[in-house]
């Protein structure tokens, strides 16, 4: 058990399903593979878009790789920082930290829902003073994802489509993500913990 793997708060007396993990290092990682994510898209628009180098039949599969790591590694971040928020404030989310993870592949529901898990997450950590950052965030993702392929293939008819406006949205929302990464990051306390009377 390190500094930041210790029960807080009434999680400290009744024994806790969750304990306060430090966030930092899942973080250093997801905004080093978004930033990398980030720069390839720059260099896609710079060297033509479909044609770029990146795209090419014998960069397979390295984009793929880099866009799953990203999701992989985004994934385990939230799911953290998501079971530190239980324990900084012990039932005061509307989403179990299951649903952290759930959340982003349930029909309909992975619209808006990962959205109010990370606003309930920024909550635990103290005041919730940049809701702006998260809904430009998840506005600018959902722009980017969901809607991009349901717009590519309702009227183009495919879902890899690399024009310049998609890859700059891309760019947007990766820079939003990793401000959101590091403010959310930043909100958590980072340990040792005090005892924290959430009661």
């Amino acid at each position: 058990m390190d500094a930041y793997n210790v029960p807080v708060g009434p999680a400290a007396v009744r024994g806790p399903r969750y304990r306060f993990r430090n966030p930092a290092r899942p973080a250093f990682v997801v905004q080093s593979l978004i930033a990398a994510q980030a720069l390839t898209d720059v260099y896609v628009i710079a060297t033509g878009g479909e044609d770029s180098p990146w795209l090419a039949d014998g960069m397979v599969p390295w984009p793929g790789v880099l866009q799953v790591s990203c999701w992989i590694a985004f994934l385990f971040w939230f799911h953290r920082v998501r079971c530190n928020a239980e324990v900084l404030a012990p039932g005061r989310h509307r989403y179990r930290p299951a649903f952290a993870l759930g959340a982003w592949i349930v029909p309909l529901a992975m619209w808006w829902v990962p959205r109010r898990i990370t606003l309930d997450i920024q909550r635990a950590g103290g005041t919730p003073r940049d809701v702006w950052l998260i809904n430009a965030w998840w506005s600018v993702w959902l722009l980017d994802g969901p809607l991009s392929v349901t717009f590519h293939l309702l009227v183009l008819g495919r879902w890899d489509y690399h024009g310049p406006v998609d890859e700059g949205i891309a760019v947007l929302c990766a820079v939003l993500a990793i401000a959101l990464v590091r403010r959310v990051t930043a909100g958590q306390p980072a340990g040792p913990l005090p005892y924290f009377n959430m009661t």
